[in-house]
């Protein structure tokens, strides 16, 4: 349950702290006192919408607390997401900053939206009157009709679920095969003809590089040779007597000094290997030089080489590792081509068998929520009875689906004769928004027998009644307290006597700003508040009196349950 919630600087929320306890706890204030803040407060804390608007004027942020004991299943979900462990409590807080940006916490842990909306669907549940409206959906109906079934059939459900979708994937591939079976012809012929194309030319890997190295070097071949030709001449002569004879004489005049001195003898070995290397230097360019020869037809051969190998890379792929890998995934997609009528079988087969399966556990879900169906029609109507809609009969018609559904092979629609002779409709022709809030109110207090949220938030849910049966919904939210706690936002004194636990939200306001405020109110104070409700604007001796025979009434009530 939750035991406390801190509110600061949200909307016209200061700072408030309430501190909640087991049973039945009622929420009254005048009409615009800030009833929906906290409920917005505890939505947001549950993961609901933030923006800036949220943050009071002039503050830099907006934070709320929510302190819950928490418990086994919640303990286990918090060790799959890494987040610390309390035994005993559970703290989410969130924060949100003038400036726009949320902060989620649990534990003191930041965590993400959909973690925290995880987590805190195992500890708290809002009925509001946007959920009565959506009982007229049917989609909404059959969701109600399925928690009421229970585990077995929930399991069941998930099973045809993940059976539909399975078999939304064969025919999808089906549906893709049979396109390609229409255009298989032309498309092995093109196909075909790409890997031809590819194989034909002989790729190797990196050819390309080598052969533009090459294809630069023929370019420039006469640039070459006019560098060779030059340093031949100069090696051997044909500019004065040469580098080479040069060097000759050199070597054989230092030879004749050579002994001297150590420094004149280093001098004379230099020369000698400078002469020997420039020999060499000169005989490797001559041989160099006598290799040199214009052959346009290789030019031409490596030209045409790579002219073929570009055109394959604009087609297929920038390198040739990547026009070979497209080959592989060419004759991949040939070999689908060419098998596709085995495969198609093969499809066909596998969706027969999805198809049988799925048949076989939609008959069961079918067959267990017609069982369900009828408790849940008696169930409800008990409740509705005692809501003072006592000609009220309730169905649930559940027919065949035209075609498979995620959901099975059933069509569920509430329908309703709220007068006697009168025959059935469905909900949303028949009901008013009296009617519909006592029929949600049942249907909650039927599942909420069996639902393991510990904690049930209603708002609205005394829209479009009064008298007599406020006072029997009133009664019936006391008695579902007794097995979970609830928080109730009401303007009725019929349901706010019966609170084991009762809070007041008030408006204050003064030249500079205006301020929300929410406080627990002791027995006097309750008495007060019941003759507010009942009176109104004026607060007599009379109201006051009525308002304490309302409380003691109810008192009675809850002691005999």
């Amino acid at each position: 349950m939750i035991f406390e919630l801190s509110i600061k600087d949200f909307i016209l929320i200061r700072d408030a702290k309430l501190r909640f306890d087991q049973g039945f706890n009622i929420l009254t204030g005048e009409t615009g006192a800030g009833k929906s803040m906290v409920l917005g407060a505890i939505n947001m804390v549950l993961g609901g919408q933030a923006n800036k608007d949220s943050v009071r004027l002039g503050a830099e942020k907006a934070s709320i607390r929510a302190n819950f004991t928490s418990n086994d299943q919640v303990n286990a979900i918090l060790e799959t997401y890494d987040i610390p462990v309390d035994p005993e409590v559970l703290i989410i807080s969130r924060e949100v900053q003038a400036k726009g940006k949320s902060y989620s916490r649990i534990n003191g842990q930041i965590v993400t939206l959909n973690q925290l909306k995880h987590i805190t669907d195992q500890l708290l549940s809002i009925h509001g009157q946007n959920e009565h409206q959506s009982l007229l959906e049917r989609e909404h109906q059959m969701q109600l009709l399925d928690a009421f079934g229970g585990g077995s059939l929930l399991k069941i459900k998930d099973e045809v679920h993940t059976f539909f979708e399975q078999m939304q994937e064969i025919e999808h591939e089906i549906n893709q095969l049979n396109r390609k079976s229409e255009e298989r012809t032309k498309k092995l012929d093109f196909l075909n003809f790409q890997i031809q194309e590819i194989e034909i030319s002989k790729l190797k890997v990196d050819e390309d590089s080598e052969l533009e190295k090459e294809f630069e070097y023929l370019s420039n071949l006469g640039h070459i040779q006019d560098s060779v030709a030059l340093a031949t001449a100069w090696f051997n002569g044909e500019f004065g007597d040469g580098a080479i004879g040069a060097l000759s004489q050199l070597n054989g005049q230092f030879k004749k000094i050579e002994g001297f001195n150590s420094e004149l003898d280093a001098l004379t070995a230099r020369m000698k290997e400078l002469y020997y290397f420039m020999d060499d230097l000169s005989k490797d360019v001559t041989h160099y030089q006598e290799k040199l020869e214009v052959n346009p037809e290789k030019f031409s051969i490596i030209e045409r080489r790579l002219d073929e190998i570009n055109n394959l890379k604009s087609k297929y792929g920038k390198q040739i590792a990547d026009i070979l890998d497209n080959l592989a995934k060419i004759k991949s997609e040939r070999d689908t081509y060419e098998a596709i009528e085995e495969i198609l079988t093969e499809k066909n087969e596998k969706l027969s068998t999805l198809r049988t399966e799925y048949d076989s556990k939609a008959r069961a879900l079918s067959s267990l929520r017609k069982n369900a169906a009828l408790a849940f029609e008696k169930a409800l109507e008990h409740e509705l009875q005692e809501l003072n809609m006592k000609a009220t009969i309730f169905k649930v018609e559940i027919s065949e689906s035209k075609s498979p559904l995620s959901t099975g092979i059933d069509e569920i629609e509430y329908v309703i004769s709220t007068n006697v002779g009168q025959p059935f409709r469905p909900l949303k022709k028949v009901v008013s928004g009296g009617e519909l809030s006592r029929i949600m109110l049942g249907i909650k207090i039927v599942l909420g027998k069996l639902d393991e949220v510990p904690t049930l938030v209603f708002d609205e849910v005394d829209a479009g009644i009064s008298g007599i049966t406020a006072n029997i919904v009133g009664e019936k939210l006391s008695r579902l307290a007794k097995t979970c706690q609830i928080l109730c936002i009401t303007h009725l004194p019929q349901i706010a006597v019966y609170a084991d636990h009762h809070f007041l939200i008030e408006k204050t306001s003064d030249d500079v700003s205006t301020e929300t405020v929410l406080s627990k109110l002791d027995v006097s104070e309750i008495e007060q508040e019941i003759s507010r409700l009942v009176g109104g604007v004026s607060v007599t001796e009379s109201t006051t009196q009525h308002a304490r025979e309302m409380l003691l009434s109810a008192t009675h009530k809850k002691n005999s349950f």
